[in-house]
Parts: C-alpha cells; structure tokens; sequence
C-alpha cells in the first residue's frame, strides 16, 4: 500500500466514523450549542470551510504552485474559523454542504501525485499531501469526534 492510499484509508475512515455518528439527527439537533459557542451546523460549517481551502491547495499544489494563493495567510487560524461558522446553513442543510465539501476536497486529495505524499526521508518531514489531509481532514476527525461523541451520549444517542 502506497503512502497515499494509507493517508486516503485513514482520511476516510475518519469520515464515515463522524457521517456515521451524526446521519440520524434531526434538525433540530444541529441547532442545540455544545462545543464552546457552536451548535453542529456550525461545526460542520468549519470543518467544510477547511476542506474547500485546503482542496483549493491540494490542486494548487498539483499544478506546482505553492498551497495557499498569493496574499493568503492561513496563520490567524480562529479568524478563518470564525467566518466560517458565520456561514453556516442550517440543519441538514449543514450537513449536505459538508458531505459535498468532503468529497471536493477528497477528489483533490485523489489527484495529487503519489510522490507528493509519505516522508522525505533526508529531511524526515511530512510530504505536503500528508500535511494538507493530516490538518484539515484526518486531525480535524481526531480533533471533534471524541467532542462529538460526549456530546451525543449526554444527549442520551
């Protein structure tokens, strides 16, 4: 198995666990705050917003270009995050922009080139097409699905 079909594996394993998790809410439910000042739609919304960018960046990188665009800066972290949890849709409204944000950001990841991904063994870094799945997708996964999953079962779920 090559470095890129283990990153894809583990980025998608990620997603079912979470899709899994939350498929059966009802709308309700993506309204109810829970993590911090967020509700679900919101959550999600973040999450989707970094799947866009960081497709954005996959494909940039692709074409042999540097990941973020010309004047982009990634670093202030809670601002991106905050605008977007500002654009939330509501309810599973949320939820089908995720899943359709996911799925742009998995097929860029389909597309970079296999060398792209793995270690550079002289420096023992990650190769970008780790870095780029490991933030947005695979550690955001790690990141909210022990949150999700206390936050279901104090709902009783």
């Amino acid at each position: 198995m090559t470095d890129k079909q283990q990153m894809l594996e583990a980025l998608d394993a990620g997603y079912r666990r979470f899709r899994e998790s939350i498929a059966n809410l009802d709308d309700a439910a993506f309204q109810e705050v829970w993590l911090g000042s967020w509700d679900l739609s919101r959550l999600l919304a973040h999450m989707a917003g970094w799947y866009r960018e960081m497709a954005g960046a996959l494909e940039r990188v692709a074409r042999g270009e540097r990941p973020a665009p010309e004047g982009v800066d990634y670093s202030d972290v809670e601002a991106w995050n905050a605008r977007f949890a500002a654009a939330a849709l509501s309810g599973r409204a949320a939820l089908a922009d995720w899943d359709e944000a996911f799925r742009a950001y998995r097929a860029a990841a389909e597309a970079l080139p296999d060398h792209l991904y793995g270690v550079d063994p002289a420096s023992g870094r990650p190769r970008i097409g780790n870095r780029l799945l490991q933030g947005a997708g695979i550690g955001h996964f790690e990141e909210h699905q022990p949150e999700l999953e206390a936050w279901l079962a104090r709902r009783g779920r």
